[in-house]
């Protein structure tokens, strides 16, 4: 039995994220609460009053505070820093930090995995930067691990204080060091000039490359022959689909055994790839095939008398050229080792008349035609990967709305008694019920961000998905069918070549039994003179 070619996905796409933690917004955020919560302890935060307490919050393995040149020593306590930034950033929209969110390689152990995430980690404290590293594992049985890096947004002085502007402006000079008046002549031409480059726009593409390189480098390191790669399958020109990234009440509700939209969708995504990868194993066995089957032709073309003979003749086509090795072939070969030998290699033809019965269906005659069936069904295939990949991105946004409206549901009760009530009452109920209620809002948040309504429309906003999953089972279907097409095509091509070989084969040998017999007839006459 022939054994099968394996085409081998040896690339890993990484997850990391860049967003900025800051008091604007329609929730305002601290920086104290988020450094509290990432950590998983309890800290004061003197610019509220509040204390942010959770240190009931489990799955975090490692914390770690990395302190750059000029950086007062006790920044190291993470009370002491995040409670400075909070006090020297005074606007009522200033942005408190940097978070740097990604994924840790699940296939290192957790000694390299704090490593790797240290490296990444080293490079924005050589940069001038604070950081404020946490590493997480929510559940070690369908393990997450990943990294939260909180950054600060001030470069220091010398003297251990934040640099007070991070940008200033400077004005433009002529050749005589001049400045260059407007055209309205009130003022004079400038520019921007920024203490640091922390906050240029593409910055989170460089970061993403960096990590990518340092997972790739522990992989190799570990034995392991995967390349992390922060472009796209469809940036590096692969016809794959990425999962999407599940945020954190979807992988909650995962977690606890609930099967989500985003999840669901994951779980087809993996069985379109596999599909994917299979006809990507058939075009290469069709392109191998293929490219001996037009070998052979141009060396029969070059060959005086066989071209003769294709001249008066019509080509045999693919047909004629199975029927002539399922009728005939005990007799290609006349040597008896040779035949075995072949014989173990080909074998029988199976399902004979269905391949017949598929080439007549699909009017294949000729190597031509096969060729054309191939780009054709590889360019079905390349259309509907792209049709695919465009249904993704429209039920993604759907399946979240659907889902957080799902995580919403439990709390609702919740906010409806609150917003219901006032006074003391009103206080009194949110104190006995704060993560609940904050829960909700969040979520109702979400909902109004995403769907861009404040209406909660769940049964409208199911219909629309209902429909989107129906396009993609037709897309899945359609997938499918190409890859059989392209496997039925990649039998019969390995049959064609098949009988090539043989017959090639014969004509070797046969012309050499011939010759090894008039030298034994030309022998034997003389023997007897």
């Amino acid at each position: 039995m022939r054994k099968r070619r394996v085409v081998h996905i040896s690339t890993k796409m990484i997850h990391l994220n860049a967003k900025i933690i800051s008091r604007g917004g329609e929730k305002p955020q601290s920086a104290v609460a988020s450094a509290a919560y990432r950590s998983g302890t309890k800290i004061y935060c003197e610019y509220d009053g509040e204390i942010k307490d959770f240190s009931r919050k489990g799955h975090v393995i490692y914390s770690e505070i990395l302190l750059p040149e000029y950086a007062p020593k006790e920044f190291a306590d993470r009370s002491v820093l995040w409670n400075a930034v909070e006090n020297f950033e005074k606007g009522s929209r200033a942005q408190l930090s940097r978070e740097i969110e990604f994924s840790l390689p699940c296939e290192l152990d957790a000694d390299e995995r704090l490593k790797a995430a240290k490296k990444l980690a080293e490079f924005f404290r050589d940069k001038g930067m604070v950081v404020d590293m946490n590493l997480h594992n929510p559940d070690h049985k369908n393990p997450n691990p990943h990294c939260h890096l909180m950054l600060t947004m001030r470069p220091f002085q010398k003297d251990g204080t934040f640099l007070e502007k991070k940008c200033w402006r400077e004005y433009d000079l002529d050749k005589n060091s001049q400045k260059i008046p407007t055209k309205k002549g009130n003022d004079y031409k400038s520019h921007k000039v920024y203490a640091t480059d922390w906050d240029d726009k593409g910055n989170v593409e460089k970061w993403r490359a960096l990590w990518a390189d340092i997972e790739t480098d522990f992989y190799k390191k570990n034995g392991y022959e995967i390349t992390a790669e922060h472009r796209s399958f469809e940036r590096q020109g692969i016809d794959l689909l990425p999962t999407i990234h599940m945020g954190a009440a979807v992988t909650a509700m995962e977690r606890r055994g609930i099967k989500t939209e985003i999840g669901n969708m994951n779980r087809e995504i993996k069985k379109i790839n596999a599909l994917i990868i299979s006809s990507m194993e058939n075009v290469e066995r069709l392109t191998d095939k293929i490219a001996f089957l037009e070998k052979e032709k141009k060396a029969i073309e070059r060959d005086e008398e066989k071209e003769t003979q294709t001249q008066e003749s019509k080509p045999d086509t693919l047909i004629s050229i199975l029927m002539e090795w399922q009728q005939n072939r005990s007799t290609f070969i006349q040597d008896n080792n040779i035949r075995q030998r072949m014989d173990t290699k080909t074998g029988n033809i199976k399902d004979f008349s269905a391949m017949v019965a598929f080439l007549q269906s699909q009017k294949i005659e000729t190597l031509e035609d096969l060729l054309k069936m191939v780009e054709d069904t590889k360019k079905l295939r390349s259309d509907n990967i792209h049709n695919q990949r465009e249904l993704n991105a429209k039920r993604k946004k759907m399946s979240n709305i659907v889902d957080i409206y799902q995580a919403y549901k439990p709390y609702a009760e919740y906010l409806k008694k609150y917003e219901s009530l006032s006074g003391r009452q009103k206080q009194s109920y949110y104190d006995k019920n704060a993560d609940k209620i904050e829960t909700a809002l969040s979520y109702r948040t979400g909902l109004k961000n995403m769907s861009g309504t404040d209406k909660l429309l769940p049964k409208t906003w199911k219909k629309e998905l209902d429909g989107l999953k129906a396009e993609s089972a037709k897309i899945t279907h359609d997938l499918a069918k190409d890859d059989a097409i392209l496997g039925e095509l990649a039998e019969i091509a390995d049959k064609v070549a098949m009988v090539q070989r043989a017959k090639a084969k014969q004509n070797e040998i046969l012309p050499n039994l011939g010759e090894e017999k008039r030298i034994k007839k030309e022998r034997g006459s003389y023997g007897r003179e």
